[in-house]
């Protein structure tokens, strides 16, 4: 059997022998490191190359981000400074309506007092002697106003003693109003028992009097005119007649 085989063997159909040469374990491992290197290098490249794909102008994304969060930044500082005028504006406003209220009010004083101060002077210019020497009572004014929103009115009334009275004036006022209603006339006669606050009170001064007194003005009438009347010891001392 060693025989065949050894003939075999030097036979031509014998099994093909490879040579093959070993190198040393540095050069393999130095061979080794290379391909790591440049397999590492590749990758890097790899990635850079993948990132500046996906992410083209990064640099510029970012300049752009801090542009805007920048614009932001003005905006609210901006909004703030808008808000603060805001306030002020409002309180400005605030105090203009105060003053205008005050101003208003004011005003209204002032008319007030104007009114008073022209009463007043009209009252002293009726107690200037009367025209032509005319002697005893005279009826210096007469004056009628709503005195409420309720319908009712006010009159007021100067009496006054011409002359140089050596005595007291005792009498008494009568008032006749005369309305209008839906065509129709009637009259209020002051005073009236029925209506103890109306007046007019009793005449009794040496150089004037002022007599006032309110009265209730029926739903829908008007005032056509009212007639004064002066009386004393039974007589009539004065008479007038104002028309509304």
């Amino acid at each position: 059997m060693k025989l065949k085989l050894w003939l075999r063997n030097l036979s031509v159909s014998g099994p093909h022998v490879a040579v093959r040469t070993r190198l040393p374990w540095t050069v393999r491992t130095a061979l080794s490191l290379i391909v790591l290197g440049l397999a590492a290098a590749g990758l890097v490249l790899v990635y850079h190359y993948a990132r500046s794909s996906s992410f083209p102008g990064a640099d510029q994304l970012v300049s752009e981000l801090q542009q805007t969060r920048d614009q932001l930044s003005q905006m609210t500082a901006e909004r703030g400074r808008l808000a603060a005028e805001a306030v002020q504006a409002e309180n400005q406003l605030k105090v203009e309506r105060a003053t205008q209220l005050q101003i208003a009010a004011q005003m209204r004083l002032l008319e007030e007092d104007n009114a008073r101060l022209k009463g007043d002077l009209a009252f002293f210019e009726s107690l200037l002697p009367a025209q032509g020497a005319q002697r005893g009572v005279v009826i210096r004014s007469f004056k009628l106003q709503p005195d409420t929103d309720d319908g009712r009115m006010r009159y007021r009334l100067l009496v006054q003693q011409s002359g140089r009275p050596d005595r007291d004036f005792v009498g008494s006022v009568d008032l006749r109003v005369t309305l209008q209603k839906d065509g129709s006339s009637s009259m209020i006669q002051l005073p009236d028992p029925a209506i103890a606050d109306a007046g007019p009170t009793p005449l009794a001064f040496r150089h004037y009097q002022r007599v006032e007194g309110t009265f209730a003005l029926p739903s829908g009438a008007t005032v056509r005119s009212i007639q004064v009347t002066i009386t004393s010891g039974g007589e009539t001392r004065a008479q007038q007649t104002f028309a509304m």
